[in-house]
């Protein structure tokens, strides 16, 4: 096999270890935000010039942000040997985690240049994740006039 063959393979094994775990975080995740007595949580980001990320989280039910302390065991998958671990981290930072990933399903790279902004809706009530995005884009109009 070539080195072009198996950096392939690889980033193949990574790619579906990564959706793999991301269906089985947000499994646990809904679960976790049920057994909390938590009925929303929305996570707004925001970035632009390269960087960016979580700026808020807010929490309906449950004992608010408190509830968010819970330890939850999640998966990691490390690009390098394209593998997957256990890995044990407060409610909260599952869910920013997690947050992101979704923005990064269809808004990869949304923090780049002028960047974008949006909230990212966890219902565990309606199973649901919605992602709510703007990109930021600077606008031109050219005029020219000869008379």
């Amino acid at each position: 096999m070539s080195e072009t063959q198996t950096m392939l393979a690889q980033m193949d094994r990574y790619n579906r270890l990564k959706r793999e775990s991301q269906i089985e975080d947000r499994a646990t995740v809904m679960t976790a935000l049920k057994a909390c007595g938590i009925t929303k949580v929305v996570i707004r980001y925001d970035g632009y010039g390269d960087s960016g990320g979580v700026e808020d989280c807010q929490v309906e039910g449950g004992q608010g942000q408190e509830s968010l302390s819970v330890p939850v065991q999640t998966k990691l998958v490390d690009w390098s040997p394209a593998e997957a671990t256990s890995h044990t981290a407060p409610l909260r930072e599952v869910l920013e985690t997690l947050a992101m990933q979704y923005v990064a399903v269809e808004h990869s790279g949304w923090e780049n240049n002028e960047g974008g902004s949006g909230n990212i809706a966890f219902d565990p009530i309606a199973d649901t994740i919605t992602v709510s995005h703007t990109e930021n884009y600077i606008s031109h109009e050219d005029f020219m006039h000869t008379y």
